[in-house]
């Protein structure tokens, strides 16, 4: 039998296995974010959904068989999560835009709206949290709430170290006087 599925080395094998995941996604982000500009931006998020996946994946620790219920349900989630964004956006927009021209009843009618939606965006991540609950358990889908977060933290972070400095900060740049 394979040293490596003795039941006292199988936590230190998927130990090496998810630190090699989650350093193969630390080099891959910054290439992924060095894009050309001119590149669509399809493909950005395209490679952006890639690490997410990897990452969730290797985070919660997902088995195949939870990984192939769990992303259909979750994708379905995010999906209804995005519309709600967009209405919110939507209406914030309409109300920045045209606040001096809408009357109160208009303007008190799209805070409501975006109220509604955020309500609407807390109800849906509730039922999708038990949802996925029943694929992945109860611990792995409350871990779930935080690394949406942790995730987006990380992309700023490799973001932000693949953009050169400000002005201030450049060879010959002119900093504030």
């Amino acid at each position: 039998m394979n040293h490596l599925f003795k039941p006292e080395n199988m936590k230190q094998t998927n130990y090496l296995t998810r630190t090699s995941i989650f350093l193969f996604l630390l080099f891959l982000a910054p290439s992924v974010m060095a894009q050309p500009e001119h590149e669509p931006s399809e493909k950005k998020k395209e490679k952006i959904e890639q690490l997410k996946i990897a990452f969730f994946t290797t985070e919660l620790d997902l088995t195949t068989e939870e990984a192939e219920k769990f992303w259909p349900v979750y994708n379905e989630m995010a999906e209804k999560l995005k519309a709600e964004r967009k209405t919110q956006r939507k209406t914030a927009k309409e109300i920045n835009k045209n606040i001096e021209t809408l009357s109160d009843t208009e303007l008190t009618e799209k805070v409501t709206t975006i109220f509604d939606s955020e309500i609407t965006e807390a109800e849906i991540k509730k039922e999708y949290n038990e949802k996925i609950a029943e694929i992945i358990g109860v611990k792995k889908a409350t871990k779930l709430l935080s690394l949406e977060r942790e995730f987006n933290r990380e992309l700023l972070k490799k973001l932000k170290g693949n953009r050169p400095p400000p002005p201030e900060h450049r060879p010959g740049g002119h900093g504030p006087r």
